[in-house]
Order: C-alpha cells, then sequence, then structure tokens
C-alpha cells in the first residue's frame, strides 16, 4: 500500500516539516494509488500529476533551505471538479460548459495552494451538481468504494470516493443541498458544509457565456477529511473575508470553549416529521446518545417547533429555481422546470406551490423570498439559544444502490420518493445557513457506513469541531473500506 496512504495531512507536513519524508516521494505515491484504484471508482477525472510533481520538488528545495509556504506545505489533495483551478477545465459534468477553462483559481483554491497544497487534480461530480449520484454529459459514472454498486453520495462524490480509498488525505468539496454532508455519511469521512458566507464563492463553478452577474445564497465550499484535526486545519485555512468578496463578514472565531462532554446541552431527532428514518439510522443515533448520557451530558429529544424544518425545506425549494435560473434564457426555463419535476424532485408533491413560484424571475418574489429567509433564520437561532447543538440524521439509511435519476428507492423494504431520502435532512440547513457536520458511527452489517449530522448556530465551526472532537471518544470514526 505505500508508507504515507492514510497518513492524514497533518501527519505528511510533519514528515515534510522535519525532512522525515520529501514531498515529491508522497506525491508520487498517491499519485500511485491513483492510477491503481480510479479506473474501479472513477473518483478523479483531471489529472494534473506532471505539474504536481514539479510543485513538489519546488517544496522540498524550499524544506532543505529552511522555507514553508504554510500549514499544509508539499501535502497533496484533489479539489471538486466545479472549482476553479487556472488552466483547467470546470464543466459540472455538462456539454454546455465542456470548454470553460477557469482563468485564475478561486479564492479557496488560492488559499490552499498559499497553504503549501499541491493539487494532483479534480474530482467527479454529478451533471449539474444536482444529485446525490455521480453521473453526467462528460465523466463517467462515480462508485462507492465500500461497495461499487453503490453511490458515492454527491455532488461531492469522487471527492468521498477520493478520501474514503486513500487516494488523498484531504479534499475541497460543495454544498447547496447536502453536497458536502451526504457523500461524507455514504463513505464514513467527515465533512464540513460551514455557516453561509463564511467564505468566499467567487470562483465556485463555470458562469454562463454573457453572464451579467451571479448570486449564491445556500451554498459554501467546505473541508472534507477522513480526521477531524485535518478538518479543523482545513477550515482555519478555508475560512474568512476577502477584499474581491465582501459579502463574507470579518467573524473573530476565537479559540474554542475547552469544554468537556458534560458541559453541552445537546437537542437531538431520530426523524423528522413526515421524513421518517430507517431502523438502521435510528438505532446508530440512538445508540450513540445513550453513551453520551453515560458520559453525563444533557441530551433532550427535542426539536424546534412552529414546522420550522418542514417550512426551511419549503423555502429552499422557492429559492432555489431562482439561483439556478439566473441568467437562463426565458424559453430554456420552463424546459429545466420538466426535467427537474421529472428526474430530481420527481413524486415531490408538498412543495409544489414554493418550487412553481422560484422559477417567477422578479425583483418582488427574491425580495419576498429574502424576507422568508430572515425569519427561518431566527426561528433557527432562537432554538439554539436553548442547545448547545443539535443531532439529527443525515439520511433515511446508508448510500444506496446507484440508478437513474427520479426512481424510487427502497431500503428496508420501504419504498419512498428518491429526494426523500436525502434532501430533507440536509437540504433545511442550506435554507437556514447553518453550519452541519458528518461524524461518522461505524458500518453496518453490509459495511456500509452510518453518520449523524452535527448542526449549530452561526459562525460556530470551531466550537462545532471541538465537540465532535470529544464526541469522537465514543464512536469509531473513518473505517477504511475493504480492498483498500
Amino acid at each position: 500500500m505505500g508508507k504515507y496512504i492514510y497518513s492524514s495531512a497533518i501527519e505528511l507536513a510533519a514528515m515534510i516539516r522535519k525532512g522525515e519524508a520529501s514531498s515529491e516521494a508522497i506525491v508520487q505515491e498517491h499519485i500511485d494509488r491513483i492510477k491503481a484504484y480510479n479506473d474501479q471508482l472513477k473518483a478523479v477525472v483531471i489529472e494534473t500529476f506532471e505539474e504536481a510533481l514539479m510543485e513538489a520538488r519546488l517544496c522540498d528545495d524550499e524544506a532543505k533551505h529552511g522555507k514553508f509556504r504554510g500549514p499544509l506545505h508539499g501535502v497533496p489533495m484533489t479539489v471538486k471538479e466545479q472549482f476553479w483551478v487556472k488552466g483547467l477545465k470546470s464543466t459540472i459534468n455538462v456539454k454546455m460548459f465542456k470548454d470553460f477553462v477557469a482563468p485564475e483559481d478561486a479564492i479557496v483554491v488560492e488559499r490552499l495552494r498559499n497553504s503549501g497544497a499541491i493539487i494532483l487534480g479534480k474530482t467527479n461530480v454529478p451533471k449539474n451538481l444536482l444529485d446525490f449520484q455521480v453521473w453526467g454529459e462528460i465523466y463517467p459514472e462515480g462508485k462507492n468504494p465500500y461497495d461499487p454498486e453503490r453511490s458515492p453520495g454527491g455532488s461531492s462524490g469522487g471527492s468521498s470516493a477520493a478520501l474514503a480509498s486513500g487516494m488523498v488525505p484531504i479534499e475541497l468539496g460543495g454544498d447547496l443541498g447536502g453536497s458536502i454532508r451526504n457523500p461524507s455519511n455514504f463513505c464514513g469521512l467527515y465533512g464540513l458544509k460551514p455557516t453561509d458566507d463564511s467564505l468566499p464563492l467567487h470562483g465556485m463553478s463555470p458562469v454562463p457565456k454573457k453572464a451579467k452577474g451571479f448570486i449564491f445564497h445556500m451554498a459554501q465550499a467546505g473541508p472534507m477529511a477522513r480526521d477531524l484535526d485535518d478538518l479543523e486545519l482545513l477550515w482555519d485555512v478555508l475560512s474568512g473575508p476577502d477584499k474581491r468578496d465582501r459579502r463574507v463578514p470579518r467573524i473573530d472565531y476565537g479559540k474554542p470553549s475547552g469544554k468537556g462532554l458534560k458541559e453541552y446541552k445537546i437537542a437531538w431527532m431520530d426523524e423528522w416529521p413526515g421524513f421518517p428514518t430507517g431502523n438502521q439510522v435510528k438505532r446508530s443515533l440512538r445508540d450513540l446518545v445513550q453513551k453520551m448520557e453515560t458520559k453525563g451530558v444533557k441530551v433532550i429529544n427535542k426539536g424546534p417547533g412552529n414546522n420550522l424544518h418542514e417550512r426551511s425545506l419549503a423555502f429552499w425549494m422557492r429559492l432555489f429555481p431562482q439561483l439556478v435560473c439566473q441568467d437562463m434564457p426565458a424559453l430554456i426555463r420552463p424546459l429545466f422546470k420538466w426535467d427537474l419535476q421529472r428526474t430530481l424532485m420527481r413524486g415531490v408533491k408538498k412543495f409544489k406551490k414554493e418550487f412553481n413560484q422560484g422559477f417567477t424571475l422578479s425583483f418582488i418574489n427574491y425580495s419576498e423570498t429574502m424576507g422568508i429567509r430572515s425569519s427561518i433564520i431566527s426561528e433557527w437561532e432562537s432554538f439554539f439559544e436553548s442547545y448547545d447543538f443539535l443531532l439529527c440524521p443525515m439520511a433515511f439509511g446508508p448510500a444506496y444502490k446507484r440508478g437513474k435519476l427520479g426512481e424510487p428507492i427502497t431500503e428496508e423494504g420501504k419504498t419512498m420518493v428518491y429526494a426523500n431520502y436525502v434532501w430533507p435532512f440536509t437540504a433545511c440547513f442550506n435554507a437556514s445557513g447553518h453550519p452541519g457536520m458528518n461524524i461518522p458511527l461505524g458500518l453496518n452489517e453490509q459495511g456500509l457506513p452510518l453518520g449523524v449530522q452535527l448542526v449549530g448556530p452561526y459562525w460556530s465551526e470551531k466550537e462545532m469541531i471541538h465537540f465532535a472532537k470529544q464526541l469522537v471518544k465514543l464512536t469509531p470514526g473513518f473505517i477504511r473500506p475493504e480492498g483498500y
């Protein structure tokens, strides 16, 4: 397997800094790993191996002279295909963007490079980033290393497969409806969707020709890792304002509280009204809650009132079309709506009114929508005044078998609308903008990962990670898939 595969990014950086390993050797070993397993998983779709080796040699030369770019000096990684990497294509797996070449690095990619990270390539995504599995018009279908018949998650599915199979130690993902947390769940990883507008989003996706502007809401870039210390380091590297993106406020995150488990008050839900979960998820979540209780954590089985969860989903359904239809010709919008209704949103009837409203592109509609969001955010924040964090499901069950987008999914003998397997558990917190992360809870009897979602108040990422580190003592953490 090699000396460096499945080492953490922090461990690899320390080896390079101490002269115990060269960046070139570490990068080469991970390149070899990609070559060995990528044909099976289709995780990495754009390779920059030669450039990465050249950069690794530069890092080694700098290290010999005591110069280090940052905490990830010489460490290899990949980034999700949607993000701009100068000179590389960013297509979101759609033929319409097949010729789009990034004119510069995304700000978050620039920060990774400045920290010393070396990019080996870009990872696979579904068409338009709109699925919880990986397929599209340009790249081959992505697979889950725990079971190739199942989805690696989406839309950062190539990212999760690359991480879980040891191709890289860390990854940059993006999340509009669960696209960091869902693949992290399906592949047993840690993945953090930050608070809305906490990271600069310039260069987050290809831009339509003649686009006059592009508004982002609900979408965030974020770190993915097999190790919580790596996740925290990535968060520190990525977070913060930038003069090129004035939407990102200057937040003083400070240091985490240092509290122990006994000092936290945690709300938990094992399903949402109208959106049940499977027995596997319920058992794993309840087992964790029981372990927490034995450690003195104050755990209360309670969610927000006033139908807030469902209203958050309704809001997502109203804002989502307004975002994805920006700069879309009026003649194309009805076709796009029809396509969504027969695929991703097939069978979702509860929010039909809000979905239709979302396709009315006007300032009045947008203004009303954002007014609704303000109320939703305030209500969630009020809930978190009584609790440090909320523990809740990531999905109905483990990674589902790959199939046609929109076809009903059957798990544990229950058949459900395609979107309802994942979307209701994750999109609610894109709607409200609250930070959420996946924490792996081990493998089920079929060897598939299960996870739990940790959600916190605005700007609580540092404290969330601190609490998660305490919680990891009660969980198995990342478990390597068999055969990798």
